[in-house]
């Protein structure tokens, strides 16, 4: 199976574009705190001007049911990925209220095949990310990718499909595909200066 790919961090109409033009499966926009974060109305804009080509997700990081709500209701989201210490309850209580899935992401840790399942009846895909410094998503760093096929392994018990993220990028990459993850998720080691970059991007998508 090709593996999924998943391009978030679309911070520009610039951005959007170049992630249509990609082999992008996924296309993400970050409305929660991060340097990356972008306004509903933006992003609804640049869809507006250069249509949908991918399916969109939206990242939130411990928001309430009304601002996700509101947000969904701004732009075409395929896809609520919760980024935070949302609960099971929660995701399960976003799902009747927007019509998209749900995708809940998980701190690498030793207790990383606990969350799975803790989240498997509640969760339409699961993305594991690094922790660094205290700090969730956006660190740069990848976990031990060593331990990819024991979580495909857990996350298949429940048949939910995997995102793997954190410290992605054209030199690393191969090393990763070499575990077969269901899909990656790149942020940051496809930019340079701060955009996403057609150079890396291409030469990334090259690799896979």
């Amino acid at each position: 199976m090709t593996v999924q790919i998943k391009y978030c961090g679309c911070q520009s109409e610039e951005d959007y574009r170049l992630l249509s033009s990609s082999k992008a499966n996924i296309i993400g926009f970050i409305f929660a705190d991060s340097k990356r974060k972008v306004l509903p109305e933006d992003a609804a804009r640049w869809i507006d001007l250069n249509g949908k080509q991918k399916k969109l997700a939206g990242v939130f990081q411990n928001a309430s049911l009304e601002t996700i709500s509101e947000t969904a209701s701004k732009l075409p989201l395929d896809i609520i990925q919760c980024h935070g210490q949302e609960q099971p309850e929660t995701l399960l209580q976003l799902k009747k209220i927007v019509n998209a899935e749900i995708y809940k992401a998980i701190p690498f840790s030793d207790n990383v095949i606990e969350q799975i399942e803790h989240y498997s009846a509640s969760a339409d895909a699961i993305l594991i990310d690094s922790m660094a410094g205290g700090q969730f998503g956006g660190t740069g760093i990848p976990f031990s990718w060593s331990k990819v096929p024991l979580i495909k392994k857990e996350a298949e018990k429940y048949n939910l499909p995997v995102f793997i993220a954190g410290g992605i990028n054209p030199s690393n990459i191969k090393d990763l595909l070499r575990y077969k993850p269901y899909g990656i998720d790149l942020s940051g080691g496809i930019e340079k200066d701060g955009k996403k970059s057609e150079r890396r991007l291409t030469e990334l998508e090259r690799m896979i």
